[in-house]
């Protein structure tokens, strides 16, 4: 078999059969010149290319390259990159892409630049054998070139070109390890065509202790082929057989290729055609962030999201470390046919986004919504952005890892995770919300019989040595002067009136009581709510010059940060105590407003520095905080997909949430252990079953409490005033939820035991 012959087959084969075949025939006619070299030239190869966990991941780093080098041809038909000095800066000046999104395209203007970039899944022989193939109509490469380039391993090819995406020369030899075989041909400006097949090769275990991933050479170098342009035009052609796709099986949604492309390219500076003939469909993949903001292309429902809520882009300082960028948009209200809604964009566990260059390198779990902002009802339904380009390059050293997997845990992991939390609960908006799909949920309770639920806890919490008196209406003892007592709730926030937009706008000011100054300590932010009656248009908090709000603080120890865009009439201002502020250092916070041709609208608050609160200490006692039950009946009940439960029912008993400082407790009834015990006692009368589910509740009561207690004292011997994300992965659920499971069992057999014995819970 000739190369020419072996070229015809790999371009076109659909099996792995085919493949070997004609790998075999062309190895027995050529075996004097034939050679397979280890890519990047390494004979210990497999660390490096084997170093992405995801198949979905490691394509998504093959398309980047492919998008690399559409800028780079961009870039060369341009005598060098300028001042161009990121990637979507290049898009914009090179390719029409407006810096705002490829959402600010027509679907038109979309389709024709996504044919640039395409990846085509072709059946294979089943999920996990997959036929792949990323196409790009980049600059291409030479045959000289491809084994320093794209068979190469950490080269510096992209290092010193602010216009490229790529970094770390090793992305997109991960999909090796996924395939079976990799056929790669490129073309760039010469006549000749490169090409080659990439496996992994078994070593002598006697000699080695693992293989390598190797490619086919002859005579020393990639083989070469001729055809004709309009055949085989500029650009590289990649086919993967064998590439195990078996978690994106789906058509569509977050197990299909379609939904991964979306999630992981969730703003990509170029769109991406996707031709899926396994499901028989074509999509231009434009990233979810798009989508979100209403971007529709052929395929898609006729009309962008239904949207509760959204916040603009705006971009909040990190001192050293640079700043990043905040927008995120919460979703209609969970269905009975969509109960996750934010599924449809991305990973619903993992609702914050990170992203460099649009492409998502790190993702934080909703439960940093759903505990520390304390936003249960909208986990399931908000979504977060926070853009990382402009974060410090030692930021972005200490953030990310990479494969571009996930962020490092640490500092300033730490940093933009409460950055995060302040942003989302300083929004009246999300506040009301949350509060409005907690009491359509809610159930009226009998004070009187929730007053005897709670005196019973106290009773079992006894027995452990724990005072639950202030928990059940009690007065505090003489010696509770030192217990860190539950803070009392809140009052809800009113709904905001909407505000009429005029022009020329009336009125600004600052949603601070006028009698009373803004205190800070050193380093302490905080986010001040303005109300002004002016367009949208008077503010642009990413282009000050063009902005007609004025932040201005006079006096030392406080600096203003950023702010959030004007929408309906409403904005954020950030302002931080600086680090080197003194106790009573004062001065004035002023907003102002120009009009033109009129006098400047303005309102002001004077501040002072305070001493920061003194860190609480570690032997000081844990006061437990009211709690209520409440009850699931199922995943078809709203609750169980607002709390974000698994669909499972036999992986979930309960779970609680500190709401407006009360501890809820919700409690699955269709967990088996209780829903069969449950059946048993209404097989017998009602009042046992009753009295049965009483019972029960209260055991996951005061089960729920000692938890909480035990979470709360780990804070305090870390010296933290609230639990991190970082302490709530996904491990740590999971680990409670079987903890839980492990109760109710527990809790049911205690529950019945007493109805059949007729005995208080304290009476052991």
């Amino acid at each position: 078999m000739t190369k020419e012959e072996l070229f015809e087959v790999l371009l076109t084969a659909t099996t792995i059969g085919q493949v070997e075949q004609a790998l075999a025939a062309f190895e027995a006619a050529n075996l004097s010149d034939l050679s397979w070299q280890p890519i990047g030239g390494r004979e210990n190869n497999r660390g490096i290319i084997e170093v992405s966990a995801d198949p979905g991941r490691a394509l998504v780093e093959r398309l980047t390259n492919g998008i690399d080098a559409i800028l780079e041809i961009e870039c060369n038909s341009r005598a060098g990159p300028g001042n161009i000095a990121s990637p979507r800066e290049a898009a914009s000046a090179w390719l029409n892409v407006p810096e705002t999104g490829l959402s600010d395209m027509t679907p038109a203007q979309r389709r024709v630049l996504a044919q640039k970039a395409a990846i085509r899944i072709l059946p294979g022989g089943s999920r996990e054998t997959r036929i792949v193939e990323i196409i790009d109509r980049g600059i291409g490469l030479s045959p000289s070139e491809m084994p320093s380039t794209i068979l190469s391993l950490n080269e510096s090819n992209k290092l010193t070109k602010l216009y490229l995406a790529g970094t770390y020369g090793q992305g997109g030899s991960s999909t090796f390890a996924v395939s079976r075989y990799t056929f790669i041909a490129s073309r760039s400006s010469e006549e000749h065509i490169g090409f080659t097949l990439v496996r992994f090769e078994d070593l002598p275990p006697d000699k080695y202790k693992t293989g390598h991933y190797v490619y086919l050479a002859l005579d020393g170098g990639v083989l070469t082929t001729r055809l004709p342009n309009e055949t085989f035009p500029r650009g590289t052609h990649i086919r993967h057989f064998g590439y195990d796709l078996s978690n994106y099986g789906s058509p569509l949604g977050p197990n299909s290729v379609y939904g991964m492309l979306n999630q992981i390219l969730f703003d990509p500076i170029c769109p991406v055609w996707l031709d899926d003939r396994v499901h028989d469909y074509r999509r231009v993949i434009k990233g979810s962030r798009n989508a979100l903001n209403g971007a529709v292309d052929d395929g898609d429902a006729q009309r962008g999201p239904n949207l509760a809520h959204s916040v603009r882009m705006f971009y909040v300082s990190l001192g050293d470390f640079g700043r990043i960028g905040i927008e995120y948009w919460v979703l209609e209200k969970p269905t009975q046919g969509n109960k996750r809604p934010t599924a449809a964009f991305i990973n619903p566990n993992k609702t914050i986004i990170l992203t460099i260059n649009g492409q998502n390198h790190a993702e934080l779990s909703s439960l940093l919504v759903r505990k520390l902002a304390e936003l249960p009802y909208l986990s399931q339904r908000l979504i977060c952005h926070i853009d990382c380009n402009y974060l410090s390059a030692q930021a972005k050293r200490l953030l990310f890892v990479s494969n571009r997997e996930d962020a490092r845990r640490g500092y300033v992991s730490d940093l933009i995770q409460e950055e995060i939390i302040r942003v989302l609960k300083s929004d009246d908006e999300l506040t009301r919300l949350n509060n409005e799909a907690r009491e359509q949920g809610l159930q009226q309770q009998d004070d009187a019989a929730l007053q005897q639920m709670r005196s019973e806890v106290a009773r079992i919490l006894k027995i452990q040595g724990i005072d639950f008196t202030q928990g059940v209406g009690g007065k505090p003892t003489a010696g509770d002067s030192d217990t860190d007592r539950p803070t009392p709730p809140p009052r809800p926030r009113p709904r905001p009136s909407p505000i009429v937009v005029v022009e020329p706008p009336t009125y600004i000011r600052l949603l601070w009581d006028e009698e009373k100054e803004i205190s800070f300590y050193p380093e302490q932010r905080r986010y001040l709510r303005i109300e002004t009656d002016a367009n949208g248009n008077y503010h642009n908090p990413n282009n000050p010059s063009a902005s007609r709000l004025n932040f201005i603080v006079e006096g030392p120890g406080v600096a203003f940060i950023g702010s959030t865009s004007l929408q309906g009439g409403r904005l954020r201002a950030i302002f931080e105590g600086t680090a080197g502020a003194g106790v009573g250092m004062n001065g004035t916070i002023r907003v102002e407003l120009s009009r033109t041709g009129l006098q400047s609208l303005s309102d002001e608050r004077d501040f002072s520095i305070v001493a920061r609160p003194p860190a609480r200490p570690s032997d000081r006692r844990i006061s437990l905080p009211p709690f209520e039950v409440r009850p699931v009946e199922g995943p078809e009940d709203e609750k169980w997909a607002m709390l974000g439960w698994p669909d499972q029912p036999t992986i979930i008993a309960s779970s609680a949430d500190l709401e407006n400082g009360v501890l809820v407790i919700y409690y699955s009834r269709v967990f088996p252990k209780y829903a069969s015990t449950l059946a048993m006692f209404e097989r017998r009368d009602t009042a046992s079953a009753t009295s049965f589910d009483e019972r029960y509740r209260i055991w996951l009561a005061a089960h729920s409490l000692l938890l909480y207690q035990d979470q709360q004292n780990a804070l305090v011997s870390e010296g933290r005033q609230q639990q991190s994300a970082e302490g709530m992965s996904e491990e740590m659920e999971t680990l409670e939820r079987q903890e839980r499971c492990r109760m109710a069992t527990l809790a049911a057999i205690f529950a019945s035991r007493e109805i059949q014995s007729q005995s208080p819970p304290d009476s052991e």
